[in-house]
């Protein structure tokens, strides 16, 4: 019995211990196809794939052969032979068995790492690598027509990939890298550190590479490195942990140290976030990384899931496993090896166990469930007697088909221009992937409505219908007809035949390319080409038509006076004048055309505004500006108009005049219990028309520049980003209090092409979109930036610190007696840095420019016992608090033109004498005298050269994008950026200055620049220094003056950013219900 019992045992023990290995033979197969795609395989470890092999075999997953996947056989790329041959596998013509891609890694194999067995790290020649546009074409089939998984880790996109397959990599994968790559690593002097790393730390620092111990080392796409070493780090080195939507997941809370190399990516829609990173570093490091404008947390794994596919990035060389065992046939392997390994940073290899294989294990499971999407479309079309209807108008808003059911939807917009930097709107230079980047992103903001005002390239339509593919909500169309105003203000008539037939043209254009059934031929200044992507059950209404011309109306209703009313078949009007009568019959002509042809109707208006109100102001002291009235109100849709007409205005707070001056808005209360002259505006419009009004352009610009004020600080300019966002957010919520059906707010993206009338006279208007100009508000509307550079590392931000300098290779002007001077240039702004010894309230510190020969102050303002010659521009800073830029008055632009030239303001007898001895205070107009009932308003200006201090690091809690200066009192230091336009640059880009303006020629004079002159001179209590150094006289000789040179550019550089008003404005449309 005892031998019994114990063979019992025996037995009991054995299978105890074997049990992780017959319960895995008992454990069922399941088929999952991954087609793993590996392009850096130098030798027969297979490693950068091996870690996954090892997952997929020990999860017993197989191929639908019946097969387990085999290290050497089941992957396409690079193939290593023998003898130091090779083949290449590449994706294969039909991948239809496949269930999901695998990108293990596509930096590719080079002849030194392959030939000669380097493992120093050496760079030497590309045999093979990179992701190619056939790649990434037959990824994109996979994914949208297919609906495959599509996996992809580190180093699939960045270097050797081409910019424009990378560009279509981060469109499938919802993300964009920063050109950044980084790794811990335990010890710096180290072998594992590569020599490429020692290299270019010291062709870039001209030092040693001598970092010893624990260390973080970043790489940018150029090369350039920081280094931050034990001083900079904490304990714990760059932690991963998931995020709520990881935990779901994976089913469990994961954080653990990564101590791999790693690329530094955003997301575009945060909430795609499965996991970040976060660098273990000391407040010094913090600051490093704050200064090159690199985030201390970022994403490490992001999943991408729409209506057709999935996508996850692995922001990390995570399956790169040299040493996973060779045995899989086991079961609770991976819960051993996370029970056991340690959570420390110096052992790399527990990343794979506790983090690795849990989010694959919980992918794997997802991707063999292989959830069907697609199937529901994201809009329903009703069909009433033959017809498709997009929409239609109920009593107040617009309304679309729900659950069957017709239902009011709250129009919550953005309007979306057709230039980006570098470009003039008719070269259409916008590509596929920054619009469905872009479309993604106004969908992650809340919006369901886009509005564009004339036709775009055929990229816009195809990206438009991709994204409504994919994206659970749909994003509506409002799309706009062009008039060509060049013709419409020559001919003084609408009805001018030119007008007329150009009008009727670009409607039928119109309606063929948003059914896609257009083919449209090169024209100078218009988008072409072939339009073939179906959007027209998105497109929610037409609005025909532009910001009609005042004086253009009148003349067509008085040259057409007693014109009956037209009764036509879809719209009608009833006691209007003729050019309502106009523009009734091209609405019209356009309903026939598209119900006739493709046997669909959508919702329409026209473009308005303030200007064409229907109402009376007579507060408004231009006369233009209240003059005519076009008024939707006498247009009626027949019975065959079946989903009706709306009104459609740009509605902002500060134009025309009679908005502030007008007491029933001004007096008006709103919502809030406040008095606001844009509710009260907002109510009477309201109350006056007889359909929907959407609101389809309001907003304020986020810029330095101002051009109109507001009486309640609602002005068009001089607005922070935070203030822009907080403004335009306000002006919704009473769009939305005033029951209007909804509101577009202007624009999507910033315009650098764009003119503001009080500062257009001062630039060259044909390079207008090649630099940025921060004094012309118009162009800084946007919710995206556009700021210069190549990426957000390559700018200087204002910000007080140093690294960005260093980063980016200034050197200094000069550095005498323990003061130094810097200065770069960007497409918007000079850049000067000061250091100092202190900063104190009594430091007067006085930068000197010369920036054209022959004129110029030899004094410097307030001061005695200085001098020096040609100084056309004075900037004095006093101590913490106080800034201002002073021009010679001899070159004063605002003075010139409306004190000489129009006689608006007092004309000083002296400036036109060089050398006056007098510096005039920086001034952009306002507005010029006027007349309000019977009351004289005087001319308005304001000083734009005093400058702001704060931080215009938008890594800062303090970030103003305002900033003109930073201070860092502790070192010493002044950091300061000033426009262009304040130096009177016209055109930076061809390095071109603002002439002699009284030589005749006025404001079109013109100069070329071959330098700016920078000196400084600085008190502080009797102490005083300058660059150059006095004479015995106390002169400042100009010929010594640093000279700033700079080269000339015809395609700018710029990276995007979203604004803080962006967030702003998402959680305004988020608040503001369906």
């Amino acid at each position: 019995m005892k031998s019994y019992f114990f063979l019992l045992f025996i037995v009991s023990i054995v299978l105890l211990v074997s049990a992780p290995f017959w319960l895995w033979q008992l454990k069922k197969e399941q088929n999952v196809d991954v087609l793993i795609i590996d392009k850096t395989v130098p030798d027969t470890t297979y490693r950068e794939h091996k870690g996954l092999m090892w997952l997929l075999n020990q999860q017993k997953y197989v191929q639908s052969n019946g097969e387990r996947y085999d290290l050497k056989k089941d992957y396409i790329g690079f193939v290593p032979g023998k003898d130091q041959t090779f083949d290449v596998k590449n994706i294969p013509s039909s991948t239809d068995k496949y269930d999901a891609v695998y990108i293990a890694d596509t930096y590719g194999v080079y002849e030194e790492e392959f030939q000669n067995k380097n493992v120093s790290g050496k760079r030497s020649s590309k045999l093979y690598g990179g992701l190619t546009e056939e790649d990434m074409n037959a990824l994109k089939t996979m994914a949208m027509k297919d609906g495959k998984t599509l996996i992809a880790e580190f180093n699939s996109m960045a270097q050797p990939t081409e910019e424009e397959t990378r560009k279509k990599f981060y469109s499938l994968f919802n993300l964009e890298w920063s050109g950044w790559i980084g790794r811990y690593f335990t010890e710096l002097e180290n072998s594992e550190v590569p020599q490429w790393v020692r290299d270019n730390y010291e062709k870039q620092y001209e030092e040693a590479f001598n970092f010893t111990g624990p260390g973080y080392v970043l790489v940018d796409e150029n090369d350039r490195l920081v280094v931050l070493d034990k001083d900079d780090i904490g304990k714990k080195g760059a932690v991963f942990s998931t995020t709520s939507r990881g935990e779901d997941l994976i089913g469990k809370e994961i954080s653990t140290p990564y101590s791999y190399w790693f690329d530094i990516v955003e997301a575009i829609d945060p909430d795609e976030i499965v996991a970040n990173y976060t660098l273990s570093l000391s407040e010094k490091g913090k600051d490093t990384m704050k200064a090159l404008n690199l985030p201390v947390t970022f994403p490490a794994v992001v999943h991408g899931r729409n209506r057709q596919f999935d996508t996850y990035y692995f922001s990390g060389d995570y399956a790169d496993q040299a040493d996973v065992p060779d045995l899989y046939q086991t079961v609770g392997f991976s819960s051993w090896r996370r029970w056991t390994g340690s959570n420390s940073p110096n052992d790399p290899s527990q990343f794979y166990w506790k983090a690795y294989t849990p989010i694959m294990t919980a992918i794997l499971k997802d991707i063999q469930k292989g959830e069907e999407r697609g199937k529901k479309d994201n809009i329903e079309i009703t069909r009433e007697n033959g017809l498709n209807l997009a929409g239609k108008t109920g009593s107040d808003y617009i309304q679309v088909k729900k659950d069957g059911k017709w239902e009011d939807l709250l129009i919550k917009g953005v309007n979306m221009g057709i230039a980006r930097p570098g470009s003039f709107p008719g070269e259409t230079a916008i590509s596929k992937e920054e619009y469905l980047r872009w479309f993604k992103q106004i969908g992650a903001m809340n919006a369901n409505a886009l509005r564009i005002y004339t036709i775009h390239p055929p990229e816009f339509y195809e990206a438009f219908y991709e994204y409504n593919q994919m994206a659970d909500k749909p994003l509506y169309l409002f799309h706009g007809v062009w008039v060509n105003e060049e013709i419409f203000l020559r001919s003084e008539d609408a009805f001018a035949k030119e007008n007329t037939d150009e009008f009727a043209s670009e409607i039928k254009k119109t309606i063929d390319l948003v059914h896609g059934n257009a083919e449209i031929p090169e024209r100078k200044g218009h988008a072409s080409g072939s339009y073939t992507y179906d959007i027209s059950p998105y497109v929610l209404g037409w609005v025909f038509g532009v910001e009609w011309d005042p004086e253009v109306v009148l003349a067509t209703n008085e040259k057409h006076k007693g014109l009956g009313d037209f009764k036509g078949e879809y719209i009608e009007t009833e006691e209007a004048e003729p050019f309502e009568i106009w523009l009734t019959e091209r609405m019209n002509e356009g309903i026939k055309y598209e119900t006739e042809t493709y046997q669909w109707q959508r919702p329409v208006s026209f473009t308005n505004w303030v200007t064409t109100d229907l109402l009376d102001h007579p507060s408004e002291p231009l006369e233009k500006e209240d003059m005519v009235s076009v008024d939707p109100n006498v247009m009626k849709g027949t019975d065959k108009l079946k989903t009706g007409l709306f009104a459609s205005y740009h509605i902002y707070p500060y134009y025309p005049d009679f908005l502030n001056y007008e007491q029933p808005y001004v007096n008006y209360i709103d919502h809030r219990g406040e008095k606001n002259n844009y509710a009260g505006y907002l109510h009477d419009m309201k109350k006056a028309h007889s359909m929907p009004l959407v609101v389809a352009e309001f907003g304020v610009p986020g810029s330095r520049g101002l051009t109109h004020k507001n009486v309640y600080g609602m002005d068009q300019g001089n607005h922070s980003e935070k203030e822009q966002g907080e403004i335009d957010r306000r002006l919704f919520e009473d769009i939305v209090e005033e029951r209007m059906a909804g509101g577009m707010v202007f624009a999507w993206q910033d315009e650098w092409f764009k003119r503001t009338w009080n500062t257009m006279d001062y630039d060259n208007p044909d390079r207008r979109p090649f630099w940025q100009n921060a004094q012309t508000n118009e162009q800084q509307f946007g919710m995206v930036s556009f700021d210069p550079g190549t990426s957000k590392s390559s700018m200087i931000h204002v910000d007080g610190r140093p690294e960005d300098w260093t980063f980016n290779g200034i050197e200094p002007a000069f550095d005498k007696d323990g003061h130094s001077m810097y200065v770069t240039s960007d497409e918007r702004f000079v850049y000067v840095r000061v250091d100092s010894k202190r900063i104190s309230g009594k430091k007067d510190t006085y930068l000197l420019f010369d920036t054209i020969g022959d004129q110029g102050q030899s004094m410097i303002p307030d001061v005695k016992g200085a001098s020096t010659k040609g100084v056309d521009f004075a900037l004095h800073i006093n101590g913490k608090k106080e800034a201002r830029l002073w021009i010679d008055s001899y070159y004063d632009t605002h003075h010139y033109q409306y004190g000489h030239v129009l006689n608006m303001i007092e004309e000083e007898t002296y400036a036109n004498v060089k050398n006056n001895g007098v510096y005039h205070p920086i001034r952009l107009t306002l507005n010029k005298s006027l007349d309000v009932e019977g009351k004289n308003i005087p001319f308005q200006s304001y000083e734009t050269g005093v400058l702001q201090f704060g931080t215009s690091n938008p890594k800062d809690k303090a970030y103003d994008s305002l900033t003109d200066i930073s201070v860092d009192s502790s070192e010493g230091r002044y950091e300061i950026r000033i426009p262009w336009q304040l130096l009177n640059v016209k055109d930076p880009s061809l390095k071109e200055a603002m002439g002699d303006i009284w030589s005749g020629k006025g404001l079109q004079s013109s100069t070329t620049l071959d330098s700016i002159r920078i000196g400084l001179y600085e008190t502080d209590g009797e102490k005083a220094f300058s660059y150059p150094a006095q004479n015995e006289d106390g002169f400042i000789n100009p010929a010594q003056f640093y000279p700033y040179s700079w080269d000339t550019w015809d395609e700018p550089t710029s990276h995007e950013r979203l604004k803080q008003s962006y967030y702003e404005m998402k959680e305004a449309f988020e608040k503001e219900g369906e």
